[in-house]
């Protein structure tokens, strides 16, 4: 018999962990971007970290921002502010832009072409 990985994943629990989080960070005039690494873009663990109050989601992927972005049937997914936490690929510049709110980097090359693609697409990232 061959077993698969599993994962269980008790959205009540994230919840009341990102509750205490977000509770006890505020407190010192900080707000939380809820990370979903690792979950494929759930839907249901973000919209379980922004009603507990969390400002906005973060992840690695943009494939992962795209599809909370265009699955998501919750308009608190879709008005939360979406970061992607890596450089992304130069092939990924015009998703990024249209997907994510932000993003972090560390190439000048990536940055000069997002910034070109924001101008493109009349956004601000």
């Amino acid at each position: 018999m061959i077993f698969a990985p599993r994962l269980d994943v008790d959205l009540g629990k994230i919840y009341y962990n990102t509750c205490e989080l977000v509770a006890r960070l505020k407190k010192r005039g900080l707000s939380v971007t809820g990370v979903t690494k690792a979950t494929l873009g759930s839907i249901e663990i973000g919209s379980t970290m922004l009603q507990a109050g969390v400002t906005g989601i973060g992840d690695s992927r943009i494939e992962s921002i795209r599809a909370m972005r265009l699955a998501s049937l919750n308009l608190n997914l879709r008005k939360a502010s979406m970061t992607l936490l890596r450089s992304p690929m130069l092939s990924q510049v015009e998703q990024v832009v249209r997907y994510a709110d932000l993003s972090f980097n560390t190439e000048v090359e990536v940055i000069k072409k997002l910034s070109l693609e924001a101008q493109r697409q009349r956004r601000t990232h």
